[in-house]
């Protein structure tokens, strides 16, 4: 491969890689878990969990590609998606639950001379511990499915250079990290805004995403089926 071709090859890694995290199942996916949080932190934080978890399937996959040598089997993307989609949808319906369960309200106090301010009180508790490794846990997958290893693996595997191909795995993680920050921040920020304007519509749009993810894992699940 010539040497001259390397960045070229990079930015195309960037480039797919705030491209992929933007696909529909992942949105989806990281949409609804993530929509039961409060905070442009939190939402971030729960992000770029999913992010690091995509990231680390794509440099095991790397490893026995280059190190090792071993292509990994085709239908194993096939089987890894299909998992996504049965995910989305129990996803979907976890939240449709969810929403109808917890009750959420804004309480305001004040405290002697200082300015009134809002706290956050919900009928429901949240595990966001549990949340934050189910996030992990569905990066990974998504790592696996549908066009990670396209967008990934094929274009370093034909440059035949394992370093090349780890820095290509490298910057596309990058591009995909980039992208959840940006849209987890924007995220938590349309959230807060969201449901201190309205709490029904709050879970209005947390029900839409849930019907939504049903809708889109059962298209994936009947597409890997065909």
């Amino acid at each position: 491969m010539d040497y001259s071709q390397i960045p070229v090859l990079l930015t195309l890694a960037f480039g797919l890689g705030l491209l992929h995290s933007l696909d529909a199942d992942h949105i989806m996916a990281v949409s609804n878990l993530a929509s039961g949080r409060r905070g442009i932190k939190s939402n971030i934080q729960f992000c770029l969990r999913w992010a690091g978890g995509h990231g680390l399937t794509l440099f095991v996959v790397g490893l026995f590609v280059f190190v090792l040598g071993v292509s990994l089997p085709e239908a194993l993307s096939l089987y890894a998606e299909r998992v996504v989609a049965a995910i989305l949808i129990l996803i979907g319906l976890y939240v449709l639950y969810d929403v109808w369960r917890r009750r959420i309200h804004i309480h305001f106090h004040q405290h002697d001379d200082l300015p009134s301010h809002a706290h956050w009180h919900s009928h429901a508790k949240q595990n966001s511990h549990q949340h934050s490794h189910t996030a992990l846990f569905v990066g990974m997958l998504h790592g696996l499915a549908g066009s990670a290893p396209l967008l990934a693996i094929i274009p370093v595997t034909m440059s035949r250079q394992p370093m090349v191909g780890f820095m290509y795995l490298i910057i596309f993680s990058l591009g995909v990290i980039v992208a959840m920050l940006v849209f987890g921040g924007l995220l938590g920020y349309f959230s807060n805004l969201v449901i201190l304007y309205s709490e029904k519509i709050f879970r209005l749009i947390r029900s839409i995403l849930g019907i939504g993810a049903i809708g889109v894992g059962s298209v994936m699940l009947v597409g890997t089926l065909a």
